[in-house]
């Protein structure tokens, strides 16, 4: 056919072109690699391959574990299997063209030195993922001036004072969730616990930053929460080839762009009726109601007529409003999840709990609602409650850091001193690997919450929020809603994992960091299936 010859021939130079391109970049890639470790004499994996950098080695670690487990717990893997790098708290990996190059450390003090120290912009890996569903307009991948803003706007909101008076609030929340439970008990079914707590966990979010019920445990609202789940679906977090069929997805930019039309319209009326009522609410101030106030006030804006409000502010928190129920949602539901599956398999460390909770909530707990929304403040003194949170959040971390390098910015081994250059490399600090170092922690695979009741310093050893300024702004909601949620539930209902005999087990435990299908961070594996039980017929009656 007349065309067809030329199109052939322009497709195969194009094909051509992309074949040596990336074959310089794949040279350019190694010679890189190779140079830089042999000049600063830096501790990697061994057999570095000009064709598969370290892809092999790092291949050859993943494949010893459960197919599904997440990639984050790599540079811990990489520890268990290498003392001697485990030993240095630090290894160079290459792992072109599939991530950038990393510099992994599970030493607290590197960490420590671009997160706290000084804290380094987010590597362009994360600002890549997010870029589709934010514009990096959040407070998570933002960075300068305009994350200094907006940080400050939303700061107060987040503070503890704030978030515990807005403790009834999430009761009501809470309360469905609790339902829903005894439903399942009564039913008798298997439930993935994940998918019913982070619904729960974003109708708590709605609560604290809009101060009302998204609806979405009941359905009143079907929407945000799959128009959300279904946008994150389509994000992409590095190029391996589980990625493969979103990045090759010729549809997916234009099916994202459509989602997020679809999420600003159904978060901007919220937003703008929040705005438009700021000055007559009353109780509790929400994380957007302080904040309107506080953009208003900086900028000179209280008192205006019908309490309008600039496009930026309604553009930045439509944007801050995603990013809040994403990662708000995931990280504490799977956090839940991890926590109640501890409790299952160390019987002693949950009858301490429900002690705890009969000393400071009453020995009734039909009765424990009804304490807490009059007395918020008795959340914070479950120290044994916080305790196991902090063991859970220490054992199963919700993710690292991707910090970006520079030319001119090296790190300094606390031990050797040596010089660790970080240009062209991400800087990840590995939470788990970090939380699960014995240099740092006496037996660290082990649940043990009672470490955490001693006056023990743990100094950049415990950062599953991370740590310096860029640490997560929402860590003090996320505990509130994890005392909140056990104390309902402990001493009333069990949660039963119910994997299957068949089922992988990881360090001990069928319930593991998994990546599930559609999901970008680390999930409990299978979403963590249960049965739901009964303990106390006619004390569940809130």
């Amino acid at each position: 056919m007349p065309g067809t010859i030329p199109m052939l021939k322009w497709g195969g130079i194009f094909v051509l072109t992309a074949i040596l391109y990336f074959a310089f970049k794949l040279y350019q890639q190694r010679v890189f690699f190779r140079r830089t470790v042999k000049k600063y004499n830096l501790p990697t994996l061994p057999g570095h391959s000009w064709l598969l950098g370290n892809l092999i080695a790092v291949g050859k670690i993943m494949a010893k574990y459960p197919q599904d487990v997440h990639g984050q717990l790599m540079p811990d893997f990489l520890a268990r299997d290498y003392p001697e790098l485990a030993e240095l708290g630090i290894c160079y990996i290459d792992l072109w063209p599939i991530s950038w190059p990393m510099l992994a450390t599970f030493h607290r003090d590197i960490a420590a030195q671009f997160t706290q120290e000084t804290s380094r912009p987010k590597h362009e890996i994360i600002r890549g993922q997010f870029r589709p569903l934010t514009g990096l307009k959040d407070l998570v991948l933002s960075e300068g001036a305009f994350w200094k803003k907006w940080r400050a706007t939303f700061n107060p909101g987040f503070l503890t004072q704030n978030i515990t008076a807005l403790g009834p609030e999430f009761i009501e929340e809470a309360l469905v969730w609790k339902k829903y439970l005894q439903k399942i008990a009564k039913d008798g079914r298997v439930v993935p616990l994940e998918d019913c707590v982070m619904k729960a966990t974003c109708d708590i979010i709605g609560r604290s930053v809009l101060g009302i019920s998204l609806g979405i445990q009941t359905g009143v609202d079907d929407k945000i929460f799959p128009t959300l789940k279904s946008a994150i679906s389509l994000l992409v977090t590095d190029w391996s080839p589980p990625q493969w069929g979103r990045l090759l997805n010729p549809f997916r930019h234009s099916r994202l762009s459509s989602l997020n039309r679809q999420l600003r319209s159904q978060l901007q009326p919220l937003i703008e009726a929040q705005v438009q009522n700021h000055e007559r609410q009353e109780g509790p101030k929400t994380v957007n109601g302080l904040a309107i106030r506080t953009y208003m006030k900086e900028y000179g804006l209280e008192g205006t007529s019908g309490g309008t409000i600039d496009p930026e502010f309604l553009d930045v928190t439509i944007e801050n409003l995603k990013i809040f129920l994403f990662a708000g949602h995931d990280t504490t539901a799977s956090t839940l999840c991890f926590a109640y599956n501890s409790l299952y398999q160390l019987p002693d460390a949950l009858a301490k709990l429900q002690l705890e909770h009969d000393a400071v909530l009453g020995t009734d707990p039909s009765d424990a609602t009804r304490r807490i929304s009059e007395t918020p403040t008795l959340l914070n003194q479950l120290s044994y409650t916080t305790a196991i949170i902090k063991e859970t959040l220490r054992l199963e971390p919700p993710i690292g850091s991707c910090r970006e390098g520079s030319p001119t910015f090296f790190l300094g081994h606390p031990e050797t001193g040596q010089q660790l250059p970080t240009d062209g490399f991400i800087l990840f600090s590995a939470s788990k690997a970090i939380h699960r170092n014995p240099k740092f922690w006496s037996e660290p695979d082990k649940f043990i919450p009672e470490r955490w009741l001693y006056p023990v310093a743990h100094k950049n050893a415990f950062r599953p929020f991370e740590l310096g300024p860029r640490g997560c702004i929402g860590q003090e909601l996320a505990l509130t809603e994890l005392r909140l949620l056990l104390a309902m539930t402990v001493r009333e209902l069990d949660i039963v994992p119910a994997y299957k005999e068949k089922d992988e087990v990881l360090l001990g435990y069928q319930a593991y960091q998994a990546q599930m299908p559609g999901e970008l961070t680390a999930h409990p594996s299978k979403g963590m299936p249960v049965m739901v039980r009964i303990k106390k017929v006619g004390n569940s009656n809130e």
